[in-house]
């Protein structure tokens, strides 16, 4: 055997010297955590990295320590500065000790953590995102979408136990102006690592039954930014900023906004505040068919009261003509009944004939005139009274266009009309082919549900 030939052990004690003499003080490192755990006793242990910065590939890796004393101090202390947790992924400047342990082997001992390092890092990843949405011209498309002024079919993205999630349903159904919402819930995950497949994964689904929904709700109840971290990836925000139906966002937080925020139709800060602004929209609707109603009614009774006025003024004006006619009339007899008196003899008689014609003459040409007055006044009123109603018939009828086609979009009228619903788990079944031996039926009906199992399926 050699005489130089060492022990395993002999070896490790002389790297340990070696280190403990080049590394006698503690030393600033940058590195991305890969992962992280925390163990009962409250130690906590990382997997530091370093990765190219042209390939993304690993050029460097150690195990890191925090223990448990120092740890109950950095972690708040970190999560109060960003707002975030510390997680796998992100980046940080730890100060630690270089340690190598003769059975553990090297490993960094951390004691104090730069907080703004991480931030000013998080940051940057946001604005390089951002950067390149704007780069691929997506950042406005959803928001250049139509939302209808009555969404009712309402897609929801959440989980399922959610606490967010049941205060959105309770505020939106059980709204004080009784307005009726469709909803289907589309469960995710909404923080993790899984969270941002979990969610575009629901975006997919929903997609293949886009025409059903007027909206796409994207809703979690609080917590810290860590949690908020996959609502900032370039993949999400891509798939909200290019999905065909508008996307609300309500991801129950107050300070920060997303990533998907920014490129959503319309952001809010929580649950409950989409549903308060879903029920909004309904109630500007029926303030605005409220209006028309009045709009109607005015106008109607604009134009019987020109109608009313236009008679008056045509009544008044025949009474002066007919007096103006009287007094002609009169004053003709009079200068007639004159050359009567100052005529004699055989005069008298022809006089008489002449009056006596002139008189009929004057009857029939008064109530020739009355007639015709008559006539036009009984036209004009006619006129009036079927243009009149004509005009308030069309603006009902349009009314009650407007009035049906609210009440056709109504789920429960569909049913009434004989129309059933079958689900199996929950997904709508629209062809046999979707459905095989053995499957658990629910059929929604006007008035209750029937539950049935396939027995033989007629493809």
């Amino acid at each position: 055997m050699a005489s130089d030939t060492l022990t395993l052990y002999d070896l490790n004690k002389k790297i340990q010297s070696v280190t403990t003499k080049a590394f006698p003080d503690p030393l600033w490192v940058m590195a991305e955590i890969l992962e992280i755990q925390v163990n009962r006793s409250g130690h906590c242990y990382m997997e530091l990295i370093e990765k190219s910065g042209t390939d993304e590939k690993i050029i460097a890796r150690s195990r890191a320590t925090i223990w448990s004393y120092k740890y109950r101090i950095l972690r708040p202390y970190f999560e109060t500065t960003t707002r975030s947790q510390l997680h796998a992924g992100i980046k940080v400047l730890v100060k630690a000790e270089v340690s190598f342990h003769e059975l553990y082997g090297l490993s960094l001992n951390i004691t104090d953590i730069d907080p703004s390092f991480t931030l000013g890092d998080l940051e940057m990843k946001k604005r390089e995102v951002i950067k390149k949405l704007t780069a691929d011209g997506v950042m406005e498309m959803n928001k250049e979408l139509i939302l209808p002024e009555v969404p009712q079919n309402i897609a929801v993205i959440s989980a399922k136990t959610a606490a967010g999630y049941g205060d959105f349903i309770d505020s939106l159904l059980n709204n004080s102006y009784n307005f009726r919402f469709n909803i289907t819930l589309y469960p995710a995950i909404m923080q993790g690592d899984a969270a941002e497949r979990s969610i575009i994964s629901a975006l997919e689904s929903i997609f293949k039954k886009e025409e059903m929904y007027d909206a796409v709700i994207v809703i979690r109840g609080g917590g810290s930014q860590a949690d908020l971290e996959c609502f900032n990836s370039y993949n999400l925000a891509l798939n909200i900023a290019q999905f065909p139906v508008p996307v609300i966002t309500g991801i129950g937080h107050e300070r920060d906004e997303t990533i998907a925020d920014l490129v959503a139709h319309t952001s809010l800060k929580t649950p409950t505040a989409v549903a308060e602004f879903l029920v909004d929209l309904m109630v500007r609707f029926a303030d605005l068919l409220n209006h028309l109603r009045e709009a109607i009614n005015k106008s109607a009774t604009w134009i019987l009261q020109r109608q009313e006025l236009l008679i008056a003024q045509k009544a008044s004006d025949l009474s002066h003509l007919i007096k103006s006619s009287l007094t002609q009339e009169e004053h003709a007899l009079e200068t007639l009944y004159g050359r009567l008196k100052s005529g004699a003899g055989t005069g008298n008689m022809k006089v008489s004939n002449h009056l006596k014609s002139y008189s009929q003459r004057i009857k029939y040409a008064w109530n020739s005139f009355s007639k015709q007055q008559e006539f036009e006044l009984a036209a004009l009123n006619k006129r009036k009274t079927r243009s009149t109603r004509e005009m308030i018939m069309q603006q009902k009828r349009h009314l009650g266009s407007i009035e049906k086609n609210i009440e056709l979009t109504d789920p429960a009228k569909v049913l009434e009309r004989g129309y059933s619903i079958s689900y199996i788990d929950g997904e709508a079944i629209k062809s046999a082919k979707n459905v095989k031996n053995g499957d658990k039926l629910l059929t929604k009906l006007s008035k209750g549900e029937i539950h049935s199992i396939i027995t033989k399926n007629g493809k």
